[in-house]
């Protein structure tokens, strides 16, 4: 987090680096689908962990997730999420 100055205005902001966007990207995921999941972030955090899919599937293809809407996002997870705990029940 680097905070900046409008050379022009003046005005300052801080400007995050692209780690830290992609963090506030996933911060989001993980409670948006834990609402639509209905349950607590920190499990639905437990659970995304479980299966390898904060740093191996949401951090991984940020890239390509970040520009989708959030329903589509959130519908992917959920379907994604429900297959790999079925698999590793199984």
């Amino acid at each position: 987090m680097k905070e900046e100055v409008d050379k022009l205005t003046g005005e300052t902001w801080i400007k995050l680096s692209k780690e830290e966007v992609k963090f506030g990207f996933l911060a989001q995921c993980i409670e948006a689908l834990a609402e639509a999941e209905n349950c607590d972030y920190i499990d639905l955090l437990n659970r995304l962990e479980s299966v390898d899919m904060t740093e191996g599937y949401i951090l991984a293809h940020y890239d390509v997730l970040h520009t989708e809407s959030i329903e589509n996002i959130i519908y992917d997870l959920k379907e994604l999420l429900h297959k790999r705990e079925s698999e590793k029940c199984a």
